[in-house]
């Protein structure tokens, strides 16, 4: 499903999206022990990506925690949490959001995080993206992007690009029909940071 999105609608503006998955789903062997040591109480790992999230050139991770039990009859909090790395080579963290992962409810038949196959974050030159998609019943995906701006040392929404699929009625052709995707940019005037950011719908 995201790859036929990247050849559908695969134009510069875009494109760079189509790196930040190709390129930046990169998991180290496992997470430092400084890091699993700042996780909250009462949350494990449920996926994680390493990458350069500041200008500073070391490397920092993308965490997605959530609750032991976390099915869709008990969905948990999935909270995103960044961990940047101090000079001394440990880390802190950063920021924490938990409302742009989705939660195991969220996707109708199936879970929009866990069930799309891949896992769901991606960090490229500053600029990171978390994937929420369902390929069962009905059929969408969502990508929220965010990048480090320098001078306000936080991290700012970028654009939030959704789309969704549906049956083709003809017999012949593709059975799935890709509708527009709806693209939500970031208002320069108004910036939001990660922190901030709530879905709107």
């Amino acid at each position: 499903m995201k790859l036929e999105f990247f050849r559908r609608f695969g134009c510069a503006k875009y494109s760079f999206l189509l790196v930040l998955f190709a390129a930046g789903v990169v998991h180290a062997a496992e997470l430092p022990a400084n890091v699993v040591k700042l996780l909250p109480k009462g949350f494990e790992v449920l996926s994680y990506a390493a990458g350069q999230l500041t200008d500073d050139n070391r490397q920092d991770y993308l965490v997605v925690i959530h609750h032991p039990v976390d099915t869709m009859q008990q969905a948990s909090v999935r909270p995103l949490l960044i961990f940047t790395q101090n000079i001394d080579g440990t880390f802190r963290l950063a920021a924490r959001n938990d409302a742009v992962v989705m939660q195991a409810d969220e996707g109708g038949q199936c879970d929009p995080f866990t069930d799309s196959g891949d896992n769901g974050l991606a960090i490229k030159d500053r600029y990171f993206t978390v994937q929420n998609s369902v390929a069962c019943g009905n059929h969408w995906t969502d990508y929220i992007t965010f990048h480090y701006d320098v001078k306000q040392h936080n991290w700012l929404f970028h654009n939030e690009i959704a789309q969704s699929w549906r049956l083709n009625p003809a017999s012949s052709g593709d059975a799935m029909l890709a509708d527009p995707p709806h693209v939500t940019k970031a208002d320069r005037k108004h910036p939001i940071t990660f922190e901030a950011w709530r879905p709107t719908q």
